[in-house]
């Protein structure tokens, strides 16, 4: 079960490698952010498909015991005015939550 601190550890790292694609994206080298940190960084002759864990099942496969998920940005979640909002996100009105994606790498075919 992943913790706050190991919550708040991948956001800050993710933090780091939208900052490095920021200028890729806006070069439109690549349509989004998400798309740059994928194909730049988590892509490899290892891993080459990513989908959230409901997609994989979808699909007809589950995630093998122990795999480690890999960090996107997800949709963008206004801020209600009852929500404290986030140290790092002070003063924004969007909230940009984690995503986690699982690789063709990570998954095995479920049985029949």
């Amino acid at each position: 079960m992943e913790t706050k601190t190991d919550h708040k550890a991948k956001r800050e790292a993710l933090k780091i490698l939208s900052r490095q694609v920021k200028p890729l994206v806006k070069a439109e080298q690549f349509d989004t952010v998400n798309e740059a940190v994928i194909e730049l960084f988590y892509r490899n002759d290892e891993n080459q498909e990513f989908n959230t864990l409901y997609e994989w099942n979808q699909k007809g496969y589950k995630v093998k015991r122990g795999s480690k998920a890999f960090a996107v940005w997800g949709s963008p979640r206004k801020l209600k005015a009852t929500d404290p909002a986030p140290e790092e996100e002070e003063g924004k009105e969007d909230f940009y939550p984690l995503c986690y994606l699982f690789s063709d790498a990570q998954v095995e075919r479920r049985a029949a």
